[in-house]
């Protein structure tokens, strides 16, 4: 019984202490940047846990979060620290948080975004942050 238990762990930690480049997760990651950042280039990766955070060569950071099952879906994008401080890309950002952007400062971009189970955080060119629920109703500025 004690060798099923062990073996059963064994193939847990197999499965879930997978680096940022293994194949799968590699290939998440590659397909994520050219897809909204063309001309980049990944030039760090760290592991931590089951998520991946990557940093590409004009110094945007990307964190990826992993699940148990190998799968990688990207939880925040922060272009603060380009070398040239740019805007997330517009496909990642919902409909409903431009549209609010555009409604209380059109001249702002954001420059941070962050997903989780509860909603959305954005940071804007000027260090305005906000806070969406799931349903994208503003639950907090902070400035």
């Amino acid at each position: 019984m004690k060798k099923i238990v062990y073996l059963a762990l064994f193939i847990g930690f197999a499965l879930t202490n997978t680096s940022c480049n293994s194949d799968k997760k590699a290939q998440v990651i590659n397909t994520f940047v050219k897809t909204y950042f063309p001309d980049a280039e990944v030039i760090a990766n760290i592991k931590d846990g089951l998520d991946c955070d990557v940093t590409l060569n004009d110094y945007t950071q990307i964190g990826f979060d992993g699940n148990l099952f190998g799968k990688l879906e990207w939880d925040e994008v922060d272009c603060r620290h380009a070398s040239l401080p740019t805007a997330v890309p517009a496909a990642l950002v919902p409909v409903e948080i431009t549209n609010y952007v555009s409604r209380i400062d059109g001249g702002q971009s954001i420059t941070k975004i962050a997903k989780d189970n509860n909603g959305w955080d954005i940071e804007l060119s000027n260090g305005l942050v906000i806070e969406f629920d799931k349903r994208f109703n503003v639950v907090d500025f902070d400035d």
